[in-house]
């Protein structure tokens, strides 16, 4: 992913916002690629690349630009203009439970990167930190 790793772990992030829980449980954002420019801070017109159950490629098919138009609006520019589907016999994934995080650690790590004058990466630092947490959380519980 280069330098546009944040843009696929925003997209990860918030992938059952973006197409619905339901299709979440069953589908995964695979992978983004951009064609080649230079000197553009946001990347656009990208392909995004899905895996999904091969029985539901023809329902997705007809989904695609309702998906294109969510991400749009989600990151609020044209990231993605393609969709390409993967097919796979994968079984459906368990529902992810969203992990508790403890609110103190969490505002040590806001107090931690305040000071960060870049926006972007100061939000990017904090919310890697909150997944961090996440992940840390889940691992731990029994």
């Amino acid at each position: 992913m280069g330098k546009d790793w944040s843009l696929y772990a925003n997209l990860l992030e918030h992938w059952p916002e973006i197409v619905g829980p339901e299709y979440a449980r069953v589908t995964t954002p695979v992978k983004i690629t951009f064609p080649p420019r230079q000197k553009e801070a946001q990347r656009a017109s990208g392909t995004l690349v899905i895996r999904i159950p091969k029985g539901l490629a023809m329902e997705f098919t007809f989904k695609i630009g309702i998906i294109r138009e969510r991400i749009t609006g989600y990151f609020g520019y044209e990231a993605i203009s393609k969709i390409i589907f993967e097919p796979c016999y994968a079984l459906p994934k368990e529902p992810v439970v969203e992990a508790e995080v403890d609110p103190e650690e969490l505002a040590t790590i806001r107090k931690t990167a305040k000071d960060i004058p870049n926006d972007e990466l100061r939000e990017t630092l904090e919310n890697f930190g909150e997944a961090v947490l996440k992940s840390r959380s889940r691992t731990s519980s029994p």
